[in-house]
Parts: structure tokens; C-alpha cells; sequence
């Protein structure tokens, strides 16, 4: 594989897809936990000026599985803005809720995932400013592999304003994805 921009098809796609989720998954699971919390700690720091550049931004995050970078101390480093949070709905959508207080507002959901209760204020994806996407793996020019649900494939086409961020591992970096026709890049990554 050597054009990760060119759409392929279905078959050969999932497969190359498939490859990739177990060998990035391979090498995020031999990063300590202590070189986790220092590399989160410094692509938060990267992130750091997006979210000072407006007051009362609406953010949509997500709680990370072990192996991801890290977002939620950005909720305490940086107050004032509304985050949300996802929750894992029938056919493969998502729905996103405020949360103020992690500790109290997010429990184990799907997947062991921590998630927001459905009782949480939400807010409709065309009304973020910002979209902090999860991903598994990620190219330089944007394109995402994500862990197979589909969700965030449904979901990000309907943030029609928001500006859309990927933080990520450079375990996480690969020279090229497959793309599928559904796949949409995202516009900025940060990443080390």
C-alpha cells in the first residue's frame, strides 16, 4: 500500500484496515504508562492554543482507552469552555453530553469506555466548535483509523462548523491509511 489517499475497495480496505489496527495497537501497548502521562501532557500543551482562542467554546472530546492521549485533566487546565462527551447510541451513533465533573458524570459504558449519562444536556453536532476526534492510527495528510464501529464515521459529517483535532502518539503516525469512500480527513493533527 503505498497511496493511502486513493479510495479502495470494500474488501481489500478492511483487510489493510484490520493489519494496521493490530500493529499500531501493538506498539501503543509498549508505551509505559509513564511516558502515556508525559506525552499527553505535552500534546495538551500543543493543543493549548486553539482552546485559549476564544472564551465559552464547545468542545467535544472523548474519555481515552488507556493507549490514547490522554484529554481529560484539559477540562481543569483549561475552564471556561462547555466539553462534551460522547455516548454510544443504536446504529453505530453517537450522542454528546456536557460534563463538568468527570469523576461524578462519566461511568463505564460500552466497551468499558467511561461515558456520560443520557440525562446530561447535549448538544446537536452542528453546533460544536471543536471536535477532538479518537482515532487509532493517523496519516500525515489527515486521513483516520478508527477502531471499526463506524461511529465517529457518521458522526463527523454532520459537525458542519466545527474545526476538527486529532491528537495522536507518533506510534500512532503511519505513512499512509486506506481510505474508504465514507473517510473523511481530518483537517489538523497534532502530534509527537
Amino acid at each position: 500500500m503505498t497511496d493511502g489517499s486513493a479510495a479502495m475497495t470494500d474488501g481489500s480496505a478492511a483487510a489493510d484496515k484490520a493489519a494496521l489496527r493490530r500493529s499500531v495497537t501493538a506498539r501503543l501497548l509498549a508505551l509505559s504508562p509513564e511516558q502515556r502521562a508525559v506525552r499527553s501532557r505535552q500534546l495538551r500543551l500543543k493543543l493549548a492554543p486553539l482552546l485559549e482562542s476564544a472564551a465559552q467554546l464547545r468542545v467535544a472530546l472523548y474519555a481515552a482507552l488507556p493507549h490514547e492521549v490522554d484529554l481529560l485533566p484539559l477540562l481543569t487546565e483549561h475552564p471556561g469552555h462547555d466539553y462534551y462527551f460522547p455516548r454510544c447510541l443504536p446504529g453505530h451513533r453517537l450522542s454528546f453530553h456536557l460534563v463538568r465533573s468527570p469523576e461524578r458524570e462519566l461511568s463505564p459504558g460500552a466497551m468499558g469506555i467511561a461515558t456520560p449519562s443520557a440525562e446530561l444536556p447535549s448538544l446537536a453536532p452542528e453546533h460544536f466548535d471543536i471536535v477532538i476526534v479518537p482515532g487509532l492510527a493517523f496519516s500525515l495528510e489527515g486521513d483516520r483509523l478508527g477502531y471499526g464501529g463506524g461511529y465517529y464515521d457518521r458522526f463527523l459529517p454532520l459537525c458542519s462548523g466545527a474545526r476538527l483535532v486529532a491528537l495522536a502518539f507518533r506510534e500512532q503516525i503511519l505513512p499512509a491509511i486506506p481510505r474508504e469512500a465514507h473517510d473523511l480527513r481530518i483537517p489538523q493533527l497534532i502530534h509527537l
